[in-house]
């Protein structure tokens, strides 16, 4: 890839809003430096972002970023655009650390004078609890998911917001294992949970290999991307499904094409981050695509919806490949 004309390491990255996402890549011994990649013309940008130096992405909406210290555990909201920071109450969880992290989060929108319905979110995949808070909170408030199956397990494996609430896929253990959709939004001072699907759907995981799922608003529609990888050392992709939901039967139909849309996957450590998607009218964005990145590794991946390929790039030949963590961030066009 080509190298960026205005690349100064010891500056701020320039921050152009598009209507794409960028690629945002930390690196170095306490993440101190930021690339971000222009993956419609192959150029990055590299530099100093004081406000995220040791920290990591946990997600976004907009330019806003959730960002977590990886080493006090501190919590903060910073905008990519104007460098505001808001700070956030401390989140004292198990597991909840850099390398081990297996909580989602969600901003339910950028933060505004009221803050009325900012709510930042971090949800146990595996106890089903979800924390939350509003700017300006002294601490976390804590609620569980019940939901009982046939006594079955469950977890919850992809949760986004869609419509203005909580969309979260919950996984029942089982042969097959059970799939439902619920949502989650605020009453009051509390959540309410309600099933959203009307049947059980099935899915069968490969014979051999592991599965992954995003939930991601695309085009005005939900979808559920189910990504599939194996190989010996579980490391190779072996292709996506992607459902979309029917709302009026409340049933998942699977689609094999996504029209002019791309969506963008991240993922680090063997947790699935989050997922983007944006109408791909830029030249060098592919269409009906999808694009991901991989835990140790800084290649850029695409996998063709129509032929089901999977093509590959270098995003940045500068940064490191294992020390690195990759984040698919978008910054919206502020053009009229």
């Amino acid at each position: 890839m080509k190298r960026s004309l205005e690349m100064e390491a010891t500056k701020h990255p320039h921050i152009i809003p598009q209507s794409y996402p960028w690629l945002v890549i930390a690196d170095g011994k306490n993440l101190e430096r930021q690339t971000l990649v222009n993956i419609s013309n192959n150029h990055f940008d590299s530099g100093t972002i004081p406000e995220m130096h040791n920290k990591s992405i946990c997600t976004s909406s907009k330019e806003w970023l959730v960002l977590k210290d990886i080493d006090s555990m501190d919590l903060c909201l910073l905008s990519l655009t104007s460098k505001e920071v808001v700070k956030l109450p401390r989140l004292q969880l198990p597991q909840f650390d850099f390398i081990n992290d297996s909580y989602i989060c969600i901003l339910s929108s950028p933060p505004s004078e009221s803050n009325h319905d900012c709510y930042v979110m971090f949800i146990d995949r595996s106890t089903c609890k979800f924390y939350f808070c509003q700017p300006g909170d002294k601490e976390f408030s804590e609620q569980v998911f019940e939901f009982d199956l046939d006594d079955r397990l469950k977890s919850i494996t992809a949760a986004t917001m869609f419509r203005e609430k909580v969309y979260f896929l919950t996984w029942f253990s089982g042969q097959p294992p059970i799939y439902e959709l619920f949502t989650a939004e605020f009453v009051g001072s509390n959540l309410h949970f309600t099933k959203f699907t009307r049947e059980n759907f099935p899915r069968s995981p490969p014979s051999r290999g592991q599965t992954n799922d995003y939930l991601v608003e695309c085009g005005g529609k939900l979808l559920w991307i189910h990504k599939m990888w194996g190989g010996w050392n579980l490391t190779k992709i072996l292709g996506f499904l992607i459902f979309q939901l029917e709302f009026s039967s409340r049933v998942w139909v699977q689609v094999n094409n996504i029209g002019g849309w791309t969506v963008f996957l991240s993922r680090y450590h063997g947790m699935e981050h989050k997922a983007i998607s944006c109408f791909a009218t830029e030249k060098g964005i592919r269409q009906n695509s999808i694009y991901f990145t991989k835990s140790f590794d800084r290649l850029i991946y695409v996998f063709d919806l129509e032929d089901r390929s999977i093509s590959k790039s270098l995003s940045c030949p500068i940064v490191g490949k294992y020390n690195s963590r990759l984040d698919w961030v978008m910054v919206p066009n502020t053009k009229p």
